[in-house]
């Protein structure tokens, strides 16, 4: 489908990426960053769980979660912080087994759930 409708091209804009099989609207987000530099904020489940947590959205819907993050952060910062929130959570504010006060921000930004 890639050669037959575009030449073999990854196709520039979110529209004809999401028109893709397989292709939502967080793999258009991630290719539209990282392989064409434009300004993302590719929100995962790791990400929508950590701003959750942390009181940067009401973890209503992944949607909801990009539009609160892009509002809270300045542009220039969401290609390289879209990555830095999803090894953060990784190392430090893991899904399962999370201890809220092991993490140095859910002590922070979260304090009652710290204390849970």
């Amino acid at each position: 489908m890639l050669v037959a409708l575009h030449g073999g091209q990854v196709p520039s804009s979110y529209a004809e990426l999401e028109a893709l099989p397989g292709v939502g609207h967080k793999t258009a987000s991630v290719i539209m960053s990282h392989c064409f530099g434009m300004p993302a904020f590719p929100v995962d489940t790791h990400i929508h769980r950590l701003a959750e947590r942390w009181g940067l959205s009401s973890g209503k819907s992944v949607e909801q979660t990009e539009a609160d993050l892009k509002a809270v952060f300045r542009e220039e910062l969401w290609n390289k912080l879209h990555l830095q929130l999803i090894w953060f959570g990784r190392q430090h504010c893991s899904a399962r087994a999370h201890n809220p006060q092991a993490c140095p921000v859910c002590v922070w930004a979260a304090p009652n759930r710290a204390k849970e």
